[in-house]
């Protein structure tokens, strides 16, 4: 009896080492702990959650894991990541391939996914150029920008067509004035030229008369003989004279009767029409007499629509974040809700319990300045204080919330809420865009007069409890 127990327990024995060393065998071989490898390096400014252990893959195909994730010794570095790779993929490890931060499906685990090369191999220990991964919130931030720019676009167009419209009604009301003023000179000039024919006919009456020195040559033979030729060219030259009087009286008429010589009519018909053409552009922005609202209306039904999308997209996505399978994985990442955090609920103690505050206090003085309109904007001195705070911030935003509360203490309640509200959003606003902060993680805290702290902003870092 006693020999068949330890038969048993040999056997026991034996059977769970095997066991350890077939598990410890998968383990290895999933790892690639039992094939040749080599190191190399890459370098991220952000690394979105890739930890040490993650795979690594190399067109796609599992080459590898990540060793190790240094942290950069200073402001300005990046992050230095040493991985991994299999030796049979060597050959395709090139000096240009370049590393990228990826995701397993839409809300799968982080990966190191490195494309394949076209250059000369790469050897053990290269760096290899990386290329730095597109948050989700950093594209809401550029389409917001965007928005902007297209607004300001249409409202310079519209300013330009305005003047462009009053110049050309100027210039036709200039050549107005001009054809008016032409009429006058060429009817003094028109008269004079009459006259002129007028008394070169009297002469010549005279002259065949026989008066005076000129007529008495004209009896004798032989200088009527010589001057018969002169005489015949005077007439021509006078028969030219009075055609050009002709002439002249016809354009005078056709002024005055409104017909107007055919390029000056043309420049007219041709000035008229770019008047309509942009007397069309412009309705086109305007407002139509039938209810429509033009090429204007048309970008801003645009702009609302992509707002609306917009807006529809975030309710998803807050509704996702709330759903039962997706809860979890939201809040690991940090504060999704800051936006409908009331200032009861931020200073209950069930929030409290859950988190840290580190808080740093400034007064209204040291920020603001008061601009004409009785407005106050972020002075320079102020932004230069915001900057030396964040400082010993910036390693700690990752995965973190940061909080700015803003205090008012003079008007009502209302108006201490309201002018609280805008002070710690405009300093919010500051800090996302200087430090390229992620929307989601900065919130504000309008507190009013609470906690007797005076006017002024306090940033306060959310730090996750144990």
């Amino acid at each position: 009896m006693p020999s068949k127990d330890k038969t048993a327990m040999g056997a026991f024995v034996i059977g769970g080492l095997l066991l350890f060393g077939l598990g410890l065998f998968l383990i290895g071989d999933r790892r690639m702990l039992f094939s040749n490898s080599a190191d190399y390096y890459t370098e991220f400014a952000q690394v979105n959650a890739l930890e040490a252990g993650a795979k690594v893959r190399v067109g796609g195909m599992d080459a590898g894991e990540i060793v190790e994730i240094r942290v950069p010794s200073e402001p300005g570095s990046k992050f230095r990541l040493k991985f991994r790779i299999v030796e049979k993929l060597f050959p395709v490890i090139r000096t240009d391939s370049i590393a990228s931060i990826a995701t397993d499906g839409l809300l799968g685990n982080k990966f190191l996914l490195i494309d394949i090369g076209t250059t000369g191999p790469a050897p053990a220990g290269w760096v290899l150029p990386s290329r730095e991964p597109f948050e989700f919130g950093d594209l809401l931030v550029r389409i917001r920008e965007t928005v902007n720019a297209i607004d300001k676009t249409v409202s310079d167009v519209k300013g330009d067509v305005a003047n462009a419209t009053q110049s050309v009604a100027e210039s036709a009301k200039h050549v107005d004035q001009i054809i008016v003023a032409a009429q006058k000179p060429i009817e003094k000039f028109t008269v004079a030229a009459s006259k002129i024919s007028d008394d070169a006919s009297a002469l010549i009456a005279r002259v065949r008369a026989g008066e005076g020195t000129i007529g008495k040559l004209l009896n004798d033979d032989a200088v009527y003989n010589s001057l018969s030729h002169s005489a015949k060219e005077v007439e021509t030259a006078l028969g030219n004279l009075r055609q050009s009087s002709t002439d002249l009286k016809e354009l005078i008429s056709r002024f005055k009767s409104g017909d107007v010589p055919a390029d000056i009519e043309r420049t007219m018909k041709n000035v008229s029409e770019s008047s309509e053409k942009l007397k069309v552009m412009v309705s086109a922005f305007q407002p139509q007499p039938g209810g429509g609202e033009g090429v204007a209306g048309d970008v801003r039904a645009t702009l609302g629509s992509a707002r609306e999308a917009m807006s529809d997209l975030a309710e998803n996505l807050e509704a996702l974040k709330r759903s039962f399978f997706f809860r979890g994985f939201f809040k690991d990442r940090g504060f999704y809700d800051l936006g409908s955090l009331s200032v009861s609920e931020y200073q209950s103690k069930e929030f409290e319990k859950n988190v840290t505050k580190e808080r740093v206090w400034v007064r209204q003085d040291e920020l603001f300045i008061l601009k004409d309109d009785g407005s106050e904007a972020l002075s320079d001195p102020g932004k230069k204080t915001l900057d030396a705070m964040m400082a010993k911030y910036l390693q700690f935003t990752e995965g973190r919330a940061v909080i700015v509360e803003g205090y008012a203490v003079v008007g009502t309640i209302d108006e201490q809420y309201v002018c609280s509200r805008e002070r710690a959003t405009k300093v919010r606003d500051y800090l996302v865009k200087k430090f390229t902060l992620s929307p989601g993680y900065v919130g504000v805290m309008p507190m009013g007069a609470a906690g007797g702290n005076g006017d002024g902003i306090a940033l306060v870092l959310l730090k996750k409890g144990d």
